[in-house]
């Protein structure tokens, strides 16, 4: 009797999809590639019109300089340069001048103030200023003399709490007298101290036309 064998057939290698079936992996990897590609062409041209922008604006920025630099010197030779140094020069001097006039005090009219003050029978011997300790401060005067008699002295209290009568108040401030003294002939010595406003001595106000006097020495 004759012996049969059966034989099986295993493919070494995986059947093509029939139909409508799943796609193959190697299908699947070029689909992703060609999208990276179009991404990467994209970012590339878009580098390149960033570039060709810049590159652009800069051209015109550098243009537009040097139209402004030709303008400017078309102007500058409008104007008279040494002229304007000139001016600028004499308007340092100026302020400079207007400056020291207005700070500068003319002590001597300080004289004019004590003698408007002074009663007739009042005499000093003696005065003494300080400048003022700070910006915009009075000036402190500190006098000393004598009068005929003790009832002269007192007259010339008596001027001294009534300066609007003599329109020294805004002038004058804080008089007060002090220490009086009879010697043996009979006068009377005493000090004066007060604070000045130093805009009264002003150097600057004394070069304008004087105003008709007000008032007159006080007098017993």
């Amino acid at each position: 009797m004759e012996t049969r064998f059966q034989t099986s057939f295993i493919p070494k290698k995986p059947m093509p999809a029939i139909g409508g079936g799943m796609p193959s992996a190697p299908q699947h990897r070029r689909g992703t590639g060609s999208i990276f590609m179009i991404i990467a062409v994209v970012l590339f041209v878009c580098s390149l019109l960033s570039v060709g922008a810049a590159y652009g604006w800069k051209q015109y920025l550098l243009s537009d300089q040097v139209t402004l630099k030709s303008e400017l010197a078309a102007r500058e030779q409008q104007f008279n340069v040494d002229l304007i140094e000139q001016l600028k020069t004499s308007s340092v001097k100026i302020s400079l001048v207007q400056n020291l006039l207005a700070q500068h005090l003319a002590v001597s009219k300080l004289f004019g103030i004590i003698s408007a003050l002074t009663a007739q029978s009042i005499r000093f011997t003696s005065l003494d200023v300080v400048a003022p300790k700070s910006p915009g401060g009075d000036l402190a005067v500190s006098l000393s003399g004598y009068g005929q008699n003790l009832s002269a002295v007192a007259f010339q209290s008596d001027v001294l709490g009534k300066l609007d009568q003599y329109g020294l108040r805004k002038i004058v401030k804080n008089p007060i007298l002090s220490n009086p003294s009879l010697d043996a002939a009979g006068t009377v010595s005493f000090s004066l101290t007060a604070s000045v406003d130093p805009s009264s001595l002003s150097y600057e106000s004394s070069l304008q036309p004087a105003a008709p006097a007000a008032s007159s020495t006080p007098s017993p």
